[in-house]
């Protein structure tokens, strides 16, 4: 195994556990040692949503999406990001394009429902009050 991929297997394992500021140092040194690689690029961005830090996150699934346009997940993590940042239309879109390219992840479909609500709220459209839950 390359040392890469055994970065990248721990950093999923800290992720898995609730640790994802210890697995940011793993995945960001698999990164380093393979840039390019969409599996450890969006496990970075996992690892940086989870642990708070949503711009670093986007930038990761925005990676992810450069060397994979078709990753579906990371169109998903994309969108949450766009979400906690308060950009809903983004977000919604981001959501429709995860949907549409992986219309059997449930996930997704209640996700975009979520946000389209909150974004209605927000415009003002069903007279509710402006900003995402949460």
């Amino acid at each position: 195994m390359t040392e890469a991929y055994e970065l990248f297997q721990e950093g999923k394992r800290l992720i898995g556990r609730r640790r994802p500021r210890e697995a940011v140092d793993l995945l960001r040194r698999a990164k380093e040692l393979e840039p390019r690689r969409g599996s450890i690029l969006e496990a970075l961005g996992i690892a940086y949503f989870n642990s708070g830090q949503t711009s670093l996150a986007s930038r990761e699934f925005e990676e992810a999406l450069e060397v994979d346009p078709t990753n579906h997940f990371a169109r998903y993590g994309l969108g949450c990001c766009l979400y906690r940042q308060g950009r809903l239309a983004e977000a919604v879109g981001q959501m429709k394009l995860a949907l549409a390219m992986a219309p059997h992840v449930e996930l997704y479909s209640e996700t975009l429902r979520r946000y389209q609500r909150d974004l209605e709220r927000e415009s003002g459209r069903d007279g509710g009050e402006a900003g995402p839950a949460g």
